[in-house]
């Protein structure tokens, strides 16, 4: 039988080689997608009215070319598992604000995806901006890495929590938690995280546009008057004039624009 989105999905993100659906497997899509498929909120500024469908994402992210957010993203990716027979739950979770050291105004409206292969639990996430693991994280609180960042989910009586840090560090960041009895997230409560995010004074993503991308290198990251790039030589930041924020925009989030 024909998977024509996850044919689409596999071309969208480059990948040339069949997928086995193992760990290995799904990291490597995982880190394709993180690499192909931008982080942005663009569509909170040109399409703050569209609510989320089915038919809106896939056409999004896999006709036009585009990227997105938590919500967006991390829906496609749960649509490919599952056309794949990969056991999958899109489940949202709560983001820890590092600034202001504490859990954000409004509960669930980050959205990931809780994988099971060979009979063990993993977190999936490509859409956590550049803090998006580039690899499974097991649920059974083992230490996974990817370059030069390390993943840990531990867990109390009501939450798992999703926490990172650089190798050679001591202290581990909060990154966000979810419920220990997660449930399936439908497209209104995707909607709901949409609307927050859109609307609510109180959301990160809607005061100026953001574009974030993993690199082969590293990471690129543009705004509206600065790009930051960070490579094998360091980090840098310079200034960037309108022509060049759409011409660059063009380039990492809207092909054709």
């Amino acid at each position: 039988m024909a998977k024509a989105l996850s044919n689409a999905f596999q071309r969208r993100i480059q990948l040339d080689n069949a997928v086995v659906w193992t760990p290995e497997g799904l990291a490597q899509v995982i880190d394709r997608s993180l690499v192909t498929m931008a982080f942005d909120n663009l569509s909170i500024f040109d399409a703050r009215d569209t609510p989320l469908t089915p038919r809106y994402i896939v056409e999004k992210i896999l006709i036009k070319g585009q990227g997105g957010l938590c919500y967006e993203l991390n829906y496609l990716l749960n649509r490919v598992l599952r056309e794949n027979g990969v056991a999958t739950t899109l489940v949202t979770g709560t983001i820890f604000d590092d600034e202001a050291k504490d859990w954000f105004t409004f509960t669930d409206t980050h959205v990931l995806n809780i994988v099971e292969l060979n009979g063990e639990r993993y977190l999936a996430d490509i859409g956590f901006g550049l803090r998006s693991p580039r690899t499974l994280v097991p649920l059974d609180g083992s230490v996974v890495g990817f370059d030069e960042t390390q993943y840990l989910v531990t867990r109390d009586d009501k939450f798992n929590y999703l926490n990172f840090k650089k190798r050679g560090e001591a202290e581990w960041t909060l990154g966000y938690r979810f419920a220990i009895d997660y449930r399936e997230a439908s497209m209104d409560a995707l909607e709901r995280s949409r609307r927050i995010m859109t609307f609510e004074e109180a959301s990160p993503f809607n005061k100026n546009p953001l574009i974030a991308l993993f690199t082969a290198e590293g990471s690129q990251v543009l705004t509206a008057t600065s790009c930051t790039v960070v490579d094998g030589k360091g980090k840098t930041k310079r200034a960037i004039t309108r022509e060049e924020f759409d011409a660059m925009t063009r380039e990492m989030a809207r092909p054709g624009r």
